[in-house]
């Protein structure tokens, strides 16, 4: 019981400190400070690409506090102890989908960013953890999906059991 609570925590945390952030960044914007990261220009250089990056990145930062949003639903039922619930397999599944999509479309972004570097004679052969991340996103919402789908299995089983007794 005390892993649940402090994973609930957890992910309380890390919830809140993404939503504080995205509201930062909403109310950021009008003051022209925003750097976008795998581009290295600044606001006041961006033009219709960039724009579009800054949407796309937003859209899949909303993505992932959606899935963290589902995680924190799942986190509360888990500490009922009732842990073959439709709740929680509801609610796993939808986070492990959101982090997949949050995954793809960072991935997607991070590759046409280095794509279009390319197309511009611009070749830079570094390590960077920029890709790891949508990697990790990635494996985790796939993980949470077959997660979601055993404990589905699980609770038939369960509920087979209790029948047959």
């Amino acid at each position: 019981m005390k892993k649940s609570i402090l994973f609930k925590t957890l992910v309380d945390i890390v919830y809140f400190l993404h939503f504080i952030g995205l509201i930062g960044i909403l109310f950021i914007i009008p003051f022209e400070t925003i750097h976008i990261n795998q581009a290295s220009t600044n606001v006041e250089n961006w033009n219709l690409p960039y724009w579009s990056v800054y949407i796309v990145s937003l859209a899949a930062y909303i993505l992932f506090l959606r899935g963290l949003y589902y995680l924190r639903k799942m986190a509360r039922h888990l500490l009922s102890n009732k842990h073959f619930s439709g709740s929680i397999i509801q609610n796993l599944k939808k986070s492990g989908n959101h982090f997949l999509y949050t995954g793809i479309i960072s991935f997607i972004l991070f590759a046409t960013l280095r794509i279009s570097k390319l197309g511009e004679g611009e070749c830079e052969l570094i390590y960077d953890n920029n890709l790891l991340i949508p990697l990790f996103l990635t494996i985790i919402g796939m993980f949470f999906i077959i997660q979601s789908n055993a404990l589905h299995l699980a609770k038939g089983i369960k509920e087979e059991n209790e029948l047959t007794v």
